[in-house]
């Protein structure tokens, strides 16, 4: 990873006061005419839009050392087209500029801020908009959805309750979100795996609820609990509040509510079951490991995946590792000032512990449940490692079945070779294959009959 992006993506996790805008400018327009500044090597331009962070970071010589870098994929560049919104993350809202060459296109993703100033720059592969029968089709594979509210008045979630066709009762699967803030469709880039799932369950009978995670939607309730943040805050509780409310409607079978965990879900999946009585739980891409060591594991993967290590690559790697440290003496002596590993891990000492105080694996064989687990063979967040360990823990229990994909990824999509992530860059659908498997299992368990248990 070259040393610009890394700067670049450091910015977009800072807000600071700013620059001044134009209060006419549309979102669209900012982001548009950023890039244009940027193309055109107009770095006062550029600057004008930006937080003071981001300014100080977009000299003259990083729009040199990215327009070689573009120039060097697409040739001689031709200049910044109109930008189109991609997804928001928490408070960031991240929208696709195109920027064409002689010799082909790439795109930069440009993130605003809340008070629309530019936070951050990145650049992705080319992706051309929808047309305009991509959007009929989507449209017309939309099932009815019904607007829910999970949670406790005051800071509940906004969410959305897909329906198959016909009278009910439905099963039905709450799914729970990987690490960090997620919208309800998971949105990553423009994929969206609990839209895929939830649109390609409700076709096979099975109905869905996903919501917006607490650290997307209700951000001001998790800073409220400052150190004595714990992932039951973050992610349990809510998903226990779900299945609570799906056993209250009508339209709902009661005893087939099942929890789906997806990453860090997964990991939580069996406290989430075993608190809310839940009848099955899916387990897909399930960690297993202690979240800052993977994160090392993770960032020396993608840090090394051009086959070099910059100095800065290897600075910031080392820096993580101390976090790491730093945390780990915390968690020994509680008088270790732990202000590295906070900022680094973005979480409190007391989250990691609780978090590792539950050994996942173990709790899923602790329950007598209908459990799947689904793995993808290209995955580098979630590994063959942890798939080992829900083998080895769900080894001859009843009613557990285990599914590797050789050929998905985190996200469950197709796809060769390990997975990076530019390749999430290019928004591809969930294979329907997991659909189809997860719907057999919920509707017949673990037979092979449905195909499920393999």
């Amino acid at each position: 990873m070259r040393a610009w992006a890394r700067m670049m993506a450091v910015a977009t996790v800072l807000v600071v006061a700013p620059a001044v805008v134009c209060a006419a400018a549309t979102p669209e327009e900012t982001a548009h005419a950023f890039a244009q500044a940027v193309v055109a090597r107009d770095g006062a331009g550029a600057r004008g839009v930006c937080t003071g962070q981001m300014a100080a970071a977009m000299t003259d010589a990083a729009i040199a050392q990215l327009l070689g870098q573009v120039a060097a994929e697409i040739g001689d560049i031709a200049g910044a087209g109109e930008a189109r919104y991609d997804d928001k993350v928490s408070v960031y809202r991240r929208y696709r500029v195109p920027v064409t060459g002689a010799k082909g296109a790439r795109d930069f993703q440009v993130v605003l801020d809340q008070a629309g100033l530019v936070a951050g720059l990145g650049l992705l592969p080319h992706v051309e908009p929808p047309t305009a029968a991509e959007l009929a089709a989507e449209q017309a594979a939309m099932p009815r959805q019904i607007e829910v509210s999970v949670g406790p008045a005051g800071s509940a979630l906004p969410g959305t309750l897909a329906l198959p066709e016909g009278p009910g009762p439905f099963p039905v699967v709450v799914l729970v979100h990987g690490s960090g803030p997620n919208d309800r469709d998971e949105n990553i880039q423009g994929n969206h795996p609990f839209r895929d799932l939830a649109w390609g369950l409700a076709k096979q009978g099975v109905a869905t609820l996903r919501y917006d995670k607490r650290s997307f939607a209700a951000v001001a309730s998790l800073v409220a609990r400052g150190d004595a943040l714990t992932v039951k805050d973050e992610v349990i509780d809510d998903a226990v509040a779900a299945v609570a409310l799906l056993r209250a409607r009508p339209d709902i079978d009661p005893h087939r509510v099942y929890v789906l965990g997806h990453s860090l879900g997964g990991m939580l999946a069996p406290r989430i079951a075993k608190e809310a009585a839940a009848d099955g739980m899916v387990i897909m891409a399930g960690a297993t490991r202690p979240l800052p060591e993977v994160m090392v594991e993770q960032t020396e993967y993608i840090v090394g995946l051009d086959g070099a290590v910059s100095e800065a690559e290897a600075a910031h790697v080392a820096t993580l590792k101390a976090a790491v440290a730093n945390l780990r003496a915390a968690q020994r002596d509680p008088k270790v000032d732990a202000t590295a590993a906070v900022r680094a891990l973005h979480a409190p000492v007391g989250y990691f512990t609780d978090l590792e105080a539950h050994d996942a694996p173990a709790g899923a064989a602790a329950l007598d449940i209908p459990t799947l687990v689904l793995q993808g063979g290209r995955d580098y967040q979630v590994t063959m490692a942890d798939f080992a360990n829900w083998q080895a823990a769900l080894a001859g229990r009843p009613g557990a079945c285990l599914r590797l994909y050789d050929d998905l990824d985190h996200l469950m999509r197709g796809g060769s070779g390990m997975s990076s992530p530019e390749d999430y860059a290019v928004a591809r659908p969930l294979a329907p294959v997991v659909v189809t498997d997860i719907a057999a299992f919920v509707r017949g368990g673990c037979t092979p009959a449905n195909g499920a248990a393999k």
